[in-house]
């Protein structure tokens, strides 16, 4: 991906959207939810789990695989922050407007206050500085082609033979 491609998938926080599972293009998540879901209803968990287990609602567990497993719900975002997609409840966009840096990481005051103890993101950060922007984003990049999940720090790949 050319830089500046892959520059629309960096989010302000300096997650890059191609490695989260929440993003479109990244399937594992969805094709995970669509397998389990083909597995329960092929063992007909429909019928005898109420009946079995009653600590346990799962007509509202097979709703939230059937909602994990759908694109077009909230859940999965087709943009980016940037592009306006959807932003966690913990997202720093606006100490972005206010400090005007494209990614935390080359904010002047990073790390501050608002990110300290964000382990994840201050790795992150680090990483970014060490490579410098053009590196880590071909680095990003090729991660999120192996199916790599930012969040879990995993690589996933969903298989199955007919």
């Amino acid at each position: 991906m050319e830089p500046e491609a892959a520059a629309k998938l960096l989010a302000y926080c300096g997650t890059y959207c191609g490695c989260c599972s929440r993003f479109y293009r990244h399937i594992a998540f969805r094709e995970s939810a669509n397998l389990l879901a083909e597995i329960v209803d092929s063992h007909s968990f429909q019928y005898w789990m109420p009946l079995e287990v009653k600590d346990f609602n799962y007509v509202e567990f097979r709703k939230g695989l059937g909602f994990f497993s759908r694109e077009d719900t909230w859940f999965v975002c087709h943009e980016g922050c940037k592009g306006g997609g959807g932003d966690p409840p913990d997202c720093i966009r606006d100490c972005w407007k206010e400090h005007d840096a494209d990614v935390c990481f080359e904010c002047e005051e990073f790390p501050c206050d608002k990110v300290k103890g964000r382990t994840v993101m201050m790795e992150r950060g680090k990483e970014y500085k060490r490579l410098g922007r053009y590196e880590w984003l071909k680095r990003e990049d090729e991660k999120s082609r192996k199916v790599f999940e930012s969040h879990t720090g995993k690589c996933y790949n969903v298989h199955v033979d007919s």
